[in-house]
């Protein structure tokens, strides 16, 4: 009788503990498991006038020179090193994505427009595809013949010098370098041409 009584306690003492154990790792685990997607994209940090770069920035107040400070060498689709600075002179909109991302996929035909209407332009459109390889990157672009540059932040590190921590994420930066301005999320061909109206 008593046995089966202590066995009834511990039995009731276990329980208890797992239901403690599970309670306290569901209000405290934050493992985030798919990527973010645009509702849930976090905001941009908002740095000080000595750090990187951010979308949400108040750039009115003090520019920053992308192609003095942040500047940055990718390679493209076709094994090329591209660098930033390398385009002075010449306005740049500067977009960061990836293929798993929707908003990303949802703004790309009007990049294409975009690219297709300004080719021939001051316009420079590059893509940069965040954390994927070539073949991924690759694949997209041909299925969907987009013809824009595309660059490869293999590793991720352009994007966290950039600040970027959800995409898509779109910069627009003006002939001499400096950031004029910076949106987190997809953004239709309207918009874009609207940042770029404002570039010098």
């Amino acid at each position: 009788m008593k046995k089966n009584f202590f066995i009834g306690i511990a039995a009731i003492v276990l329980v208890a503990m797992a239901f403690y154990i599970t309670q306290s790792y569901n209000t405290k685990s934050e493992i985030v498991i798919n990527p973010p997607t645009q509702d849930q994209q976090p905001e941009q940090p908002v740095p000080d006038a000595e750090s990187a770069p951010s979308a949400d920035d108040n750039i009115s107040e003090s520019k920053i020179n992308l192609m003095n400070d942040y500047d940055f060498s990718l390679e493209d689709l076709n094994g090329n090193k591209v660098d930033l600075s390398s385009f002075k002179g010449k306005k740049i909109f500067l977009n960061f994505w990836a293929t798993w991302c929707p908003p990303c996929k949802a703004e790309m035909p009007d990049i294409e427009k975009l690219y297709q209407e300004t080719k021939d332009s001051d316009l420079v459109i590059l893509a940069v595809n965040v954390g994927e390889d070539k073949k991924t990157a690759q694949n997209f672009m041909n299925a969907n013949k987009y013809n824009f540059t595309v660059l490869l932040d293999v590793t991720g590190e352009v994007s966290r010098l950039y600040q970027v921590t959800g995409i898509p994420t779109s910069y627009f930066i003006d002939t001499e370098g400096f950031l004029e301005d910076g949106i987190t999320g997809g953004i239709s061909l309207e918009s874009m041409k609207e940042y770029i109206s404002n570039l010098k």
